[in-house]
């Protein structure tokens, strides 16, 4: 029933670490080996095994993901059929994706977990909220769920039966037993969130997001840099970096092309870093607008290279319905780049307007339009910003190995208190 990628000698955990299950409804690892993406995972293994954590990853079968390879990581897949209808209607998925894994995971978690003995048992998303619980009843051993976000748990403004209706499967899962909630604070005011559903305060350990401050000296501008990126030497730079979704909004900042370009007196690159489902609308509509010349699609980012791109960039825009503190943001302000985002769940706190960058309101064009204009044409405020950014950077934002020994803590804790 169960299949390895990995067919080695199952031995005790090593060092003073644990042995813990982690159910995850994600192929891979996402951004292992310094590729693209989000890399909380990443760091997630590596400072866990040099700590002698053994894990275990349970994830959907994959013939293209690679994977971390490093003593005391394992991983193990269950059916994946989430690759297989990705084309079908939103609607239908949205039924069919968390029916699906309610009645397949768990009895893959429960059968893996008898063989492998975990210590503890985590979720990954509120996919795997029963999955977890499962587990834990079946093998009475802790568990937990790790929430990196809510998603539109963010949006209290709307009417009561929209909230409702669109965060179903998060509320549901919310109703859960575990023994803890680890929610990462990525702006979306997890927390909050959480308590207006009925999870304790005791249960809850909200944490920061992990950054790479050490990008805080990372290069400076340079013309080979430019080069290398495909950009004029002696035109202005606005960066998107994100995946390419329907939640990050991209189609906003094509939108405010013409009246920038039609504002500021020097050739403007708007470049989208990263690549997603929507790359191809986007490029069509690009296309459409009549706005090739000044847009470039960078695809993927190799995450090492990140601080290359910023540092050959003006400015720094996020559009996201979600939150605009997520990780890129927060490592633009690493960089010392100021940024100009649309206001919605926790931006503010970061984002601080004439400061750190700009602010405005939640899908106003015109608005982020005039701002990046304004920023493009005043290089000393966007100087002043770039550095009260990296002062903020400093002050408030934890490093990966920090943020990892917090979760170390959490689980060493529920452990004990298990036992």
């Amino acid at each position: 029933m169960l299949q390895t990628q990995q067919e080695e000698r199952l031995e005790a955990s090593q060092g003073s670490g644990h042995r813990i299950l982690i159910i995850s409804p994600w192929e891979n690892r996402w951004s292992l080996g310094g590729g693209a993406g989000v890399s909380d995972d990443f760091n997630f293994i590596r400072n866990f095994t040099r700590a002698g954590y053994e894990l275990h990853f349970l994830s959907p079968k994959s013939d293209t993901a690679a994977d971390f390879r490093v003593d005391g990581f394992h991983t193990h897949t269950y059916p994946n059929f989430f690759k297989p209808t990705l084309s079908w209607p939103t609607s239908i998925r949205r039924i069919l994706w968390p029916t699906l894994y309610n009645a397949i995971v768990p009895a893959y978690a429960v059968q893996l977990s008898r063989r492998i003995r975990p210590d503890f048992v985590l979720g990954h998303s509120h996919f795997s909220a029963l999955a977890s619980y499962m587990t834990r009843e079946f093998l009475q051993i802790p568990s937990g769920v790790k929430l990196f976000g809510v998603m539109d748990l963010v949006h209290t403004e709307w009417p009561r039966w929209k909230y409702n209706f669109k965060n179903l499967e998060q509320i549901l899962a919310l109703k859960v037993p575990q023994d803890v909630w680890i929610i990462l604070d990525d702006g979306t005011k997890g927390d909050e969130a959480a308590l207006r559903h009925g999870v304790p305060e005791s249960k809850i350990r909200f944490l920061p997001n992990g950054i790479n401050v050490d990008w805080m000296s990372a290069p400076s501008e340079s013309a080979a840099l430019r080069d290398e990126f495909g950009l004029d030497r002696d035109s202005y730079v606005v960066l998107f970096l994100a995946r390419l979704v329907a939640s990050k909004r991209p189609e906003l900042l094509l939108q405010a092309v013409p009246e920038i370009t039609k504002r500021v007196d020097k050739p403007v690159h708007f470049v989208f870093a990263g690549d997603g489902e929507e790359r191809e609308r986007l490029e069509a509509l690009t296309r459409a607008m009549g706005i090739g010349d000044n847009v470039r699609f960078l695809g993927a980012v190799p995450h090492a290279r990140v601080p290359d791109i910023m540092s050959v960039s003006d400015v720094f825009v996020s559009t996201s319905r979600l939150t605009n503190v997520a990780i890129p943001t927060c490592e633009a302000l690493v960089c010392g780049l100021p940024v100009v985002a649309m206001d919605i769940g926790n931006t503010s706190d970061i984002i601080k307007d004439g400061e750190t960058g700009r602010l405005v309101g939640d899908g106003d064009v015109e608005g982020l339009s005039a701002a990046i204009a304004e920023l493009l044409e005043d290089p000393a405020a966007r100087s002043e910003m770039g550095r009260r950014a990296r002062e903020l950077a400093k002050a408030r934002f934890t490093g990966w190995e920090a943020r990892t020994h917090m979760e170390m803590k959490i689980i060493d804790q529920i452990i004990a208190a298990r036992s």
